[in-house]
């Protein structure tokens, strides 16, 4: 039989301290074998998050007090193809965030538009926000699904939903079919507390005018995530 438990969460005095709280049937923080480890629970009365002005909670039995952010990249290389003045080139990228026990975080790109890689010294122009102009020399990106000039890329996706991740496009970058690009910008950010995972899809656009240095043109895309506590 397991016996219910009822402790306090990072309760201290001078002789004792208890990190954790668990109100419920039971279950167990470490399941192993030679081969795989889990941990489970049972029959938990209360799961989520809630907060005040001063104070954050989460409740579950799966409810590590150590704060951490994860940032992967799903993407590795991303072909634009021959750029042309008549159509503009488009691809995607996708990255994920995940966060626990910290107060939101922001996503910053920190790197220089496309450059070119031999020859001459040349940078595609980044764009201010506004959509795509076959003739006219542009480099932008956003995080939404767009329309034109084609359909492609994908809304910021909290997993499972938005009830457990606040993952979200920031300003600049979350207006379908419109782009943009500044080095140093944050282009995705919580909506509130930093906690679950959101899965990110990067819109690249590009467009080349007549007066465009022809070349190869190459970029490596440093995105930087930074949490709040």
């Amino acid at each position: 039989m397991i016996v219910p438990k009822v402790v306090s969460a990072q309760v201290s005095s001078s002789n004792y301290q208890s990190n954790e709280f668990f109100f419920g049937t039971g279950g167990d923080v470490e399941v192993s074998s030679p081969n795989y480890k889990a941990q489970g629970s049972a029959g938990a009365l209360g799961v989520g998050q809630f907060s005040s002005t001063n104070y954050q909670a989460f409740s579950g039995f799966l409810t590590p007090n150590e704060p951490f952010l994860e940032f992967g990249l799903d993407t590795s290389v991303v072909n634009l193809g021959t750029l042309d003045t008549t159509t503009a080139k488009t691809g995607n990228a996708s990255f994920h965030v995940r966060a626990y026990i910290d107060s939101g975080y922001t996503v910053k790109t920190m790197s220089q538009p496309p450059s070119m890689t031999s020859g001459a010294s040349y940078t595609l122009t980044a764009m201010s926000l506004g959509a795509s102009s076959p003739g006219t020399e542009q480099f932008g990106i956003n995080l939404v699904a767009n329309t034109s000039p084609v359909s492609f890329g994908n809304d910021p996706s909290p997993q499972p939903n938005s009830t457990f991740a606040t993952g979200q496009a920031a300003a600049g970058y979350g207006t379908a079919n419109n782009f943009k690009y500044t080095v140093g910008d944050t282009v995705a950010q919580t909506a509130g507390s930093g906690w679950g995972l959101t899965n990110y899809t990067v819109s690249y656009i590009a467009n080349i005018s007549v007066l465009t240095p022809a070349g190869s043109y190459t970029m490596i895309h440093d995105l930087v995530a930074v949490a709040t506590y």
